[in-house]
């Protein structure tokens, strides 16, 4: 399929600089950091749906939260460890709180544990250092080695480091000096509410000179075809709005779509007319999952098979399906599910759904 415009990704200029400022004001953690003081406890439950095995979900605040939603998943350590991103809605006249992602450690001896980090951008006002919050909607996020993805619908894909992880302690006066944090006050400090922040190191974007026919990046997931690390990304249109998926190569070393002399990446293959309200996409091999929703107390669909030739499974998944992400390539996905009051973290046991060797597949409406 031919490569265009309106698919290419451009990296932008690293913020490592600013990112070390503030790690030299603030304290670096690290991954390693928030997982040795996670403060909230997860349950451990069955989760609706023939295709979902049995995940957990949030605490009491987050399960039911009308301002923050669960959308995009990402496995360390084989499923032990699971990153899953939050975005918050936008209420009228007042800048969102912008994104979040959860580190949950499944394997704690106590059960899951996890804990909220906000995303942050760096920003130098005036010569000035500060961060401020990341208003993207975090529809799909994936990792590879320490590299953060996180889908940014309208623009591209921002990229964090994990190992840049900081604790943002509240300052005693006159301790930051030129330092600004956009904060929301509260007895224990913390940024927005948050004790630990990421703060973004680069971007991918598309080039402004698309237009409308830009891909929107609703969610994205890394897998391998033909042994090599593939980012796969994906759009969410309804019913008539020809949905898109397109997938990269990334380099094995970096972890970035391998760019062209001119440093701007093409995707390998872009599918035009794929399934309506599509949620995530992951590939492994020659084989692709989807997630599609179909509204809220709805039990979403699960799409198996490649782009242009789907076996539909209907209303295997729970009600408001998302992101994908491999936990064991090939064998298990992870899920997250959005709706209040039904947000559940899940597998999905990938060779049960496979067709069998030789089978046709059906392309579902």
């Amino acid at each position: 399929m031919g490569v265009w415009t309106p698919y290419a990704l451009a990296p932008t200029r690293p913020r490592d600089h600013a990112v070390v400022r503030l790690a030299a004001r603030l304290r670096r953690v690290g991954l390693e950091g928030v997982l040795a003081d996670l403060d909230r406890s997860a349950e451990e439950c069955r989760v609706p749906g023939e295709a979902a095995g049995d995940g957990f979900t949030w605490d009491a605040a987050d399960r039911t939260d009308p301002a923050w939603w669960p959308q995009g998943v990402a496995s360390i350590r084989s499923g032990d460890v699971l990153l899953v991103s939050w975005y918050a809605r936008r209420r009228r006249f007042v800048r969102t709180p912008g994104a979040r992602i959860s580190v949950v450690d499944r394997r704690h001896p106590d059960g899951p544990r996890y804990r909220h980090v906000l995303l942050v951008s760096p920003r130098r006002p005036l010569a000035l250092l500060g961060m401020r919050t990341v208003p993207v909607h975090a529809g799909g996020i994936a990792v590879r080695d320490d590299l953060l993805y996180v889908a940014d619908t309208l623009f591209g894909v921002r990229l964090f480091r994990l190992r840049d992880v900081l604790r943002a302690e509240r300052p005693s006066p006159g301790r930051w000096g030129a330092i600004r944090l956009l904060r929301r006050a509260r007895p224990t400090g913390g940024v927005r509410g948050h004790d630990y922040v990421l703060p973004q190191s680069m971007a991918l974007r598309v080039p402004l000179r698309s237009g409308l026919r830009r891909l929107r990046h609703s969610f994205l997931s890394i897998g391998e075809v033909a042994g090599r690390p593939n980012l796969v990304v994906g759009e969410y249109r309804r019913k008539g709005g020809n949905p898109r998926l397109a997938r990269y190569p990334l380099d094995p070393g970096t972890g970035l779509p391998v760019a062209r002399g001119n440093g701007v990446a093409p995707p390998l293959e872009v599918h035009d007319g794929q399934p309506d309200r599509m949620q995530g996409a992951a590939v492994h091999g020659s084989t692709w999952f989807v997630t599609a929703s179909a509204g809220e107390g709805v039990a979403g669909d699960l799409y198996v098979g490649a782009p242009g030739s789907w076996r539909r499974h209907r209303r295997v998944l729970p009600p408001g399906p998302e992101d994908l992400a491999w936990s064991r390539p090939g064998e298990e996905l992870w899920c997250a599910s959005e709706w209040p009051g039904r947000r559940w973290v899940f597998p999905i046991a990938t060779g049960r759904w496979q067709p069998p060797p030789g089978a046709g597949t059906a392309a579902g409406p």
